[in-house]
C-alpha cells in the first residue's frame, strides 16, 4: 500500500481537541473512526484536530494510534470530562 505524500495542516489552522467516549476507535479504508456499541461509525479527521481526549469506555487499536502518530495528531487519555488520570 503506497500513501500520498503528506503535507500536514499547520498546528494553528486545526481544531485544538475533540473529546471521544464509549466506542471503539479503529482505521477503516485509511480513515479513522469511532465505531459505537450500535455499529455506527463516525469519521474523525484525525489530520485537522491537535488533540483527541479518550474518555473511559474508548477502546484504541493500533493502527488507529500509528495514524494518528503519522499526522501529528496528540491522543491523551482522560478521565470522564476531562479530569485527568
Amino acid at each position: 500500500m503506497t500513501f500520498v505524500p503528506l503535507n500536514p495542516i499547520p498546528l494553528k489552522d486545526r481544531t485544538s481537541m475533540i473529546f471521544l467516549q464509549y466506542g471503539q476507535i479503529d482505521v477503516l479504508d485509511g480513515a479513522f473512526v469511532l465505531i459505537d456499541k450500535t455499529g455506527i461509525r463516525t469519521h474523525i479527521p484525525v489530520g485537522s484536530v491537535a488533540c483527541i481526549m479518550l474518555e473511559p469506555g474508548t477502546r484504541v487499536s493500533h493502527a488507529a494510534v500509528r495514524l494518528a502518530s503519522t499526522v501529528g495528531t496528540l491522543l491523551v487519555w482522560v478521565g470522564e470530562a476531562g479530569v485527568r488520570v
